[in-house]
């Protein structure tokens, strides 16, 4: 079995990167809490795997702890103020380039919660992150991705000078265990020891801002100094799963964590007889989730609709109804998404953060300003007019990042998940929560199971459930299969099929579990 899949301890943190969770861990037991980790987790991904997430990206954090409870922070990115719908004619418009940029909200939203709650100094988190910037290994992931042109990587990444002297080695993508150094963004995380403002309003800002001028780009110095990252009300729901009581917690809107709730509740409601009966139930439900992921989701204060109506009684009941009479809606979408996801637990569950980041796509943009690469988070937009998701000004895009907690009936935290993958996180955790409550799998192996997709109106399996269930079963079920191959990382699955980043209770000490789908990074102590 492949290095740091599990490991346990009392305290523990998952994340796709081993070098990340190790350090993160190493900085709680040298005073630091969960937030102090989390933080130097994000940075160290910014760093050893560059092509997910960053300071160019957003994202959610989602933190429990018995002194503050429950805490949501958005710092999803946001739509220039310049950009119009009609400016945008084609998935190129919305996922390469000047165009695809939206304002960056990661600085913002890890400096907010340092700020309220973190307990070592921002810049001693920040020089850890400027050691591996100076010099560090490529790894075998980020080795891999490039290697398979993910997202068109190398096109995007050639587009930009600044990207292609930064991420490529003569043209030609940096073999795996070779040295790399970012020396620009070095720099610029030195400008950022002791404060933030830089990046927003000051040096950094301005460069941005003279680069996407000349560029004919949307994202300005007005953009960046205006943006807010916004503590929202987490949903927090009650769920009955075979005899027991927990409760669900997660990031509101734009976030998508309500649907993998709504989900687990469908299916826990579901007489599932046999093991070709689930997967034909579970894709019926894909289907239903990611329909309304695709026409509901979307930033709140943009449309007054009530997303607390799909964990409602009458919703459940209508939509297992539709589902059982195989009445779905499919929408074909774009499939794509990168993303990283950081599960961390302090010290017998003293704090715990579901984080979940992203630049969107792989490589984002392609756009390199000041050693920081830039999203592509307008691809996360709908193109379609007068759609709740629709491109605005000042719009966050709605997100399939789900960061989740699960307390058990004595409040204590019991699961502390996430995961990557763009509408693959939907999938990838209902089908482990699913495995690990309803079908009653252990950690490690409620991870590990071979998983289903849906995306347009066909079904994709991976490799390692194709020898438990026949295309026939679904076939006969009235399902379309469709084959998919994106990279291999480990024996029997595929990166394509979403990494799932969790920490499980077990008894009085924690288990941190991280998916080999792609690059495990579990440690605990």
């Amino acid at each position: 079995m492949s290095e740091n899949i599990y490991s346990i301890g009392e305290r523990a943190v998952a994340s796709h990167s081993p070098i990340a969770s190790y350090m993160s861990l190493k900085v709680m037991e040298n005073g630091g809490n969960a937030v102090d980790a989390a933080i130097t987790a994000s940075l160290l991904l910014n760093v050893l795997e560059p092509g997910w997430s960053g300071l160019g990206g957003g994202g959610f954090i989602l933190l429990y702890s018995e002194d503050y409870g429950f805490k949501a922070l958005d710092y999803r990115e946001v739509a220039p103020q310049k950009v119009r719908i009609e400016d945008y004619n084609s998935e190129e418009d919305i996922s390469i380039g000047y165009k695809a940029v939206a304002v960056p909200g990661t600085l913002r939203g890890l400096w907010m919660l340092h700020q309220e709650f973190g307990e070592i100094e921002w810049s001693k988190i920040v020089d850890i992150t400027i050691k591996y910037a100076e010099s560090c290994r490529v790894s075998r992931l980020l080795n891999r991705c490039m290697g398979g042109d993910l997202d068109r990587a190398i096109y995007k990444l050639k587009m930009c000078p600044e990207s292609y002297n930064t991420f490529l080695k003569d043209g030609e993508i940096y073999p795996e265990g070779s040295m790399i150094s970012y020396r620009k963004f070095a720099q610029t995380l030195n400008m950022l020891r002791e404060g933030i403002e830089s990046f927003y309003q000051g040096e950094i800002a301005e460069e941005i801002d003279k680069t996407f001028s000349i560029n004919v780009g949307y994202l300005s110095l007005r953009d960046l100094s205006t943006y807010r990252a916004i503590w929202r009300e987490p949903i927090i729901h009650e769920l009955e799963i075979r005899d027991k009581i927990l409760k669900f917690a997660t990031m509101p809107p734009p976030s998508s964590g309500i649907l993998v709730i709504e989900a687990l509740n469908i299916l826990s409601q579901m007489n599932l007889k046999d093991k070709e009966d689930y997967y034909q139930k579970l894709a019926h439900t894909l289907f239903h989730i990611i329909d309304e992921r695709c026409s509901i989701i979307s930033d709140p204060s943009f449309n007054d609709e009530d997303f607390s109506r799909l964990l409602s009684e009458n919703h459940l009941k209508e939509s297992l109804d539709s589902i059982e009479k195989g009445k779905v809606s499919y929408h074909l979408v774009g499939d794509r998404g990168g993303t990283s996801h950081i599960s961390i637990v302090d010290g017998k569950g003293r704090m715990c953060i579901s984080l979940t980041e992203t630049i969107e796509c792989f490589m984002g943009s392609g756009i390199t300003v000041k050693g920081i690469l830039l999203n592509d988070e307008m691809h996360d937009f709908t193109l379609q007019r007068n759609h709740p998701n629709s491109i605005a000004p000042g719009k966050r895009p709605a997100s399939s990042m789900s960061p989740l907690i699960i307390l058990d009936r004595d409040e204590s935290p019991m699961i502390v998940i996430g995961a990557s993958g763009g509408m693959r996180i939907l999938s990838s955790l209902v089908q482990t929560l699913s495995n690990y409550f309803i079908r009653r799998g252990d950690p490690v192996s409620s991870i590990l199971e071979g998983r289903i997709h849906v995306r347009g109106d066909k079904v994709v399996l991976e490799d390692l459930l194709k020898d438990k269930i026949s295309n026939n079963a679904l076939l006969r079920a009235g399902l379309k299969m469709d084959e998919v191959r994106e990279l291999s990382m480990y024996p029997g699955t595929d990166i394509y099929f979403g990494a799932v980043q969790a920490v499980f209770k077990k008894d009085n000490l924690f288990l941190a579990v991280s998916d080999p789908r792609k690059q495990s990074g579990a440690y605990a102590k």
